[in-house]
């Protein structure tokens, strides 16, 4: 039975499936390169949250690479409430029963930037970072939670008083027209209002 170098549980397989997409026509020339430098220890990452910053050092150089991941829906919170029940942490059995439970469980990519010149968003330094995911999540099966901001933040995924679940993330930002300015400022009282007429001790003592 072959073992992966990279992926060997189905939740550090998906984050290779985000370096090496089935989708693609052909092979990103960058891949091996990357698989090299993280089996190197060549990345060291940094979580916060959904957001990860991976220094990549590759030969004399060093790079940064920015990656954000999506939050999971509320219906996928749900999905995986329901199937972790007991367990310290997400497992084979999880995902398979994620899925069956017709929600996706695999981490997406919002966003992925690099200081380095290259013009493609997947250079080998981001690959790198999510070879070197991988290794976590395979190690430690909990950072696939996080990263997916399960449980706290952006799709925490708490359901309705009603007991409904809606299949919409918290979103980060609160729009400026949803927001009542009559809950900041104080009414004006014109009753209150001081007579711009000057009085006459206000004369006297200006003389």
């Amino acid at each position: 039975m072959a073992v992966f170098e990279f992926g060997f549980t189905a939740f550090g397989a998906a984050l290779v499936r985000l370096a090496e997409p089935i989708s693609a026509k052909l092979p990103n020339k960058h891949a091996p390169r990357a698989r090299m430098i993280a089996r190197g220890g060549g990345v060291t990452l940094e979580l916060d949250g959904r957001q990860v910053t991976a220094r990549v050092h590759r030969g004399g150089s060093a790079s940064i690479a920015h990656l954000e991941f999506a939050a999971m829906t509320p219906v996928t919170a749900a999905a995986f409430r329901e199937a972790l029940g007991a367990r310290p942490e997400p497992d084979d059995a999880v995902h398979a029963a994620v899925r069956a439970a017709g929600a996706d469980p695999a981490p997406a990519l919002e966003a992925a930037d690099c200081s380095c010149t290259a013009r493609s968003t997947m250079c080998v330094h981001v690959l790198a970072a999510l070879y070197a995911l991988a290794v976590l999540v395979d190690n430690e099966p909990n950072t696939v939670l996080t990263l997916q901001g399960y449980g706290t933040g952006p799709g925490a995924a708490a359901p309705q008083p009603d007991g409904t679940v809606h299949d919409r993330p918290v979103p980060r930002w609160t729009p400026l027209a949803t927001l009542d300015a009559r809950d900041y400022f104080a009414r004006y009282d014109r009753s209150r209002k001081a007579s711009a007429k000057p009085t006459t001790a206000m004369i006297a003592a200006t003389t």
